[in-house]
């Protein structure tokens, strides 16, 4: 991509993938990026991470849509980028490490006019719909949830820690109890 890079993907959890977006909104071209908002929590964080390094992100409202009478769960799961607005990829390839190494995927390039303008179309009225029906910006919101979760990381391995420690504490009490109470310290008389 050298100018744009519109990304519409259920699951972006690749490294490798999420590296390459940020490298190009780092050298300037326009990427933005819709997932899903369930997923955007999976994977190693990978799309808030995109978001805090400048790509343009958002995630799916998590609403319900009317079908009939019962609400039905909405879930963006679409899986298609368009590049320069001239190129399309679409399939059903996530970008997930297991999408690359070890799933049957297929992915489509193409640089048909009117797929591209279909899709393009696509990305674009998600893109309205999501935006207006987020509170806040997600790029502000994804940033927060990426502080709090390192957050949360740190707490938690903090606490492993410190079970680590209370363990070793116990250990070498316990230890020390046994060398008090063994036979041999009692004919030392130590016991």
């Amino acid at each position: 991509a050298t100018t744009t890079l519109e990304c519409c993907v259920f699951v972006i959890s690749d490294a490798r993938v999420a590296a390459e977006l940020k490298e190009a909104a780092a050298r300037g071209v326009a990427v933005r990026l819709i997932t899903d908002d369930k997923t955007a929590l999976d994977g190693g964080l990978q799309v808030f991470g995109m978001a805090s390094a400048g790509v343009e992100t958002l995630v799916d409202p998590d609403y319900e849509l009317k079908s009939g009478a019962a609400p039905v769960p909405r879930h963006m799961h679409h899986k298609y980028a368009i590049v320069d607005g001239r190129v399309l990829l679409c399939g059903s390839y996530n970008w997930s490490y297991s999408a690359s190494a070890r799933n049957n995927e297929n992915c489509v390039v193409t640089e048909d006019v009117y797929l591209v303008a279909k899709y393009s179309a696509e990305f674009e009225r998600l893109w309205r719909e999501f935006k207006a029906a987020a509170p806040l910006s997600q790029q502000q919101a994804a940033i927060r949830i990426q502080q709090i979760e390192r957050g949360n990381r740190e707490r938690r391995r903090f606490a492993a820690m410190a079970r680590s420690h209370r363990a070793a504490n116990v250990f070498d009490v316990a230890r020390s109890a046994m060398d008090i109470a063994s036979p041999g310290n009692r004919k030392r008389g130590r016991g």
